[in-house]
């Protein structure tokens, strides 16, 4: 046997090893734990759940829907408290869900707007564990003082709390705020909003509270367990597409961190003030980039999906009337890039967008195509959502959330998270150049 023949076969058995050993390694670096970092844009288990941006067609079972997975990455049981905003940033319905340890429960939207509430219950409510089912390593126990929340839901919501819950997420008049109006009104019959789910302490009365409510954090109703995860769905089956991302973890900071300090935002700030910070919840950036593919086998191009924090706490208007006080937002800067490098950046002056309009993204959460935004097809768009000037309150800064959804149409659809450029807790004075944001 030559010398190079004896190599070729010591490589040949050598290989399937080479090959083994390399996936193992692969494999333990994945299974890693993830370590989570209060102020980092990271998928680990959190306190807080963001669903940035929802849409769900009241009128065609088959057209745009939006469904949301959540699940407890721990043994422990626990509760958490689900709250449906207006995209207007306008709280419109909450309601408690239970869960087991290990447990994973949906949240149909379609459902929801059409009354039924997702179907949960504590260990006292469901001793043989057929509503929420206990498992070998799960913990199953009763929480008392929940009330609704740790019992099943057995009925419907009224044909007038349907259609006032209708009516606030598609611009009408709802008696949810009163006859006036809390949502921007499209006409197409496509509910839209955004949604929040936070962990809740056990012995909470939580239900038909929400993050706005006065005592909400007073360390008696929402709790600061890291530990529930989620994604979320969004389906057209007139456009043949389905398309799924992760929701938006944030954590919460049993102890002030780099990101939670007083004077810097948390992610509930506008609730409970910028010195207090008893939410503990970490904010979320400021600054981000997103690809745009306006073209090519793209021919629904890409709709920047935009959640935005309104700072203020916005109240309904009269229908008709415009927006509420504090609409619409402003923003410092948007730089588009072709992909030769090529620039076009909005006027310094103002901070108004390429399109020229006041703002790009004027309510808190929305879906913008891309195209008026940028005079190139392909490239990536720089969005800086912090005010202009360095205004009150928060000294102009501006948390927000984006990903681009690039689409063929009636063929297909892919979600994609923006990435981050400032870290959370950056004020805008750091970033306050043309480019060098």
């Amino acid at each position: 046997m030559t010398l190079p023949t004896f190599l070729r076969r010591l490589v040949d058995m050598r290989l399937p090893v080479l090959v083994a050993t390399v996936l193992a390694l692969l494999a333990a670096l994945l299974t890693a734990p993830a370590h989570a970092v209060i102020g980092a844009a990271d998928n680990v288990p959190a306190a807080t759940l963001l669903l940035p941006y929802f849409e769900a067609d009241l009128n065609n079972n088959n057209g745009v829907q939006t469904s949301i997975r959540v699940s407890n990455a721990s043994a422990s049981a626990g509760m958490l408290n689900v709250t449906l905003w207006s995209d207007w940033g306008i709280p419109t319905k909450s309601f408690g869900i239970y869960m087991t340890g290990y447990d994973t429960t949906e949240i149909d939207l379609r459902l929801l707007f059409k009354g039924h509430l997702p179907r949960t219950a504590d260990a006292g409510s469901d001793p043989t564990n057929k509503i929420s089912p206990k498992g070998s390593w799960s913990q199953d126990i009763n929480f008392p003082g929940n009330g609704p929340a740790a019992t099943p839901y057995t009925t419907l919501l009224s044909p007038t709390a349907i259609q006032n819950l209708a009516a606030a997420h598609t611009g009408l008049a709802s008696g949810t705020f009163g006859g006036l109006c809390g949502s921007k009104a499209y006409g197409d019959g496509i509910a839209r909003g955004y949604v929040t789910i936070d962990d809740a302490n056990v012995g909470s009365e939580i239900d038909e509270m929400n993050p706005s409510t006065a005592d909400y954090f007073d360390g008696s109703h929402a709790g600061n367990r890291n530990i529930w995860v989620g994604s979320y769905t969004m389906t057209n089956r007139n456009q043949r597409f389905v398309t799924t991302d992760a929701m938006v973890h944030i954590e919460s900071s049993s102890f002030p961190g780099p990101a939670i300090t007083a004077g810097n935002p948390t992610f509930y700030s506008r609730f409970n003030g910028v010195t207090n910070n008893i939410d503990l919840r970490e904010p979320l950036s400021s600054v981000w980039d997103m690809r745009y593919l306006n073209g090519g086998g793209f021919t629904g191009g890409t709709r920047a999906v935009v959640w935005r924090d309104p700072v203020v706490n916005p109240a309904p208007v009269a229908c008709g009337g415009g927006l509420p006080t504090g609409f619409p937002f402003t923003m410092r800067e948007i730089v588009a890039w072709d992909e030769q490098e090529t620039i076009a950046y909005s006027p310094n002056s103002g901070g108004e967008p390429v399109a020229g309009s006041a703002s790009a993204f004027p309510i808190v959460t929305q879906s913008v195509p891309t195209g008026p935004l940028s005079p190139f097809q392909f490239g990536v768009l720089r969005l800086n959502f912090n005010d202009p000037g360095a205004t009150a309150p928060f000294a102009g800064s501006r948390q927000a959330y984006i990903s681009a959804f690039h689409s063929k149409s009636g063929a297909y659809a892919v979600s994609v998270p923006g990435v981050v450029i400032s870290p959370q807790s950056a004020t805008p004075g750091q970033f306050a150049n043309r480019i060098g944001n």
